[in-house]
C-alpha cells in the first residue's frame, strides 16, 4: 500500500480511536455521567475540544483519501489540527484532578488520561507522514 493511502487510513483510525476512548467510560458506567462530565471538562479547554478535533479530523482525512479535496490541502489541515488536538489532550491530562476523582472507585481512570493522549498522538503523526508523502 502506498504511503499516500496508508497515512490517511491510520489518521482515520486514530481519530475514531479517540472518539471511542472518550465515549467508552460513558458507555460502561452510565451512572458516573456527572462525575465523568466534570472530569472531562477539567483543564483549560477540557477534553471535549479533542473530541471535536478528532471528528473534524475524520472528515479531513477522508476528503484527502477519497480525492474530494486536494491531498496537499487535506494534509495541510490535518497536521495543525492534530497538533492542536494533542496539545489540548496534554493540557487536560496534566490539569485533570486525581484526588479521589469525584468518588469514582475505579483506579484505571487515573491512567486513562494518558491512553487518550497516546491515541491523540496518532493523529498528528499520521498527518505528518501524509504531508511528507503528498508534498
Amino acid at each position: 500500500m502506498r504511503t499516500e493511502q496508508a497515512a490517511p487510513a491510520v489518521g482515520i483510525v486514530g481519530c475514531l480511536a479517540v472518539v471511542a476512548l472518550l465515549a467508552l467510560p460513558f458507555a460502561l458506567f452510565p451512572s458516573w455521567g456527572t462525575e465523568l462530565a466534570q472530569y472531562y471538562t477539567s483543564g483549560p479547554l477540557g477534553v471535549g475540544a479533542v473530541l471535536a478535533f478528532a471528528l473534524v479530523g475524520v472528515v479531513v482525512f477522508l476528503a484527502g483519501a477519497r480525492g474530494q479535496a486536494d491531498p496537499t490541502t487535506a494534509a495541510g489541515i490535518a497536521l495543525p489540527l492534530g497538533i492542536v488536538a494533542l496539545l489540548i489532550a496534554l493540557s487536560w491530562a496534566v490539569a485533570a484532578p486525581l484526588d479521589p476523582l469525584f468518588g469514582i472507585p475505579a483506579t484505571w481512570i487515573t491512567d486513562y488520561r494518558w491512553v487518550v493522549v497516546v491515541a491523540t498522538a496518532v493523529i498528528p503523526a499520521a498527518a505528518a507522514v501524509y504531508a511528507r508523502a503528498v508534498l
